[in-house]
């Protein structure tokens, strides 16, 4: 689950926001040259979140168990294995010239 904490530069001793993580129905990820972050929905990811569903053993979320499970028993795709992977590539460059990652740290 994603979550924001209040932070301090240690340099500046500016206060700031820091976001962590996705949601139940979205994933954030972070610019690897500014830190820029942005949300992806699962919609968007349309089959490739599916494929990622079909191949779990349990429930990613407790909310969406229900969804997840008929993804599990019914949907005809093909379990994938490189889930990250394909959500970076989903993301794209950000306006400063880098690339959104799932694994970018906050800065």
């Amino acid at each position: 689950m994603g979550h924001e904490v209040e932070s301090k530069c240690l340099d500046c001793g500016t206060t700031y926001t820091v976001k962590q993580g996705g949601g139940f129905s979205s994933h954030l990820v972070r610019c690897d040259k500014c830190g820029r972050t942005k949300s992806i929905g699962f919609d968007e990811l349309d089959e490739l979140q599916l494929r990622y569903l079909k191949g779990l053993k349990g429930p990613y979320c407790v909310v969406s168990s229900e969804h997840e499970e008929h993804v599990r028993k019914h949907l005809p795709v093909e379990p994938i294995d490189e889930y990250h992977s394909g959500i970076n590539a989903m993301a794209g460059k950000c306006r400063c010239g880098g690339k959104y990652n799932l694994n970018t740290p906050p800065r």
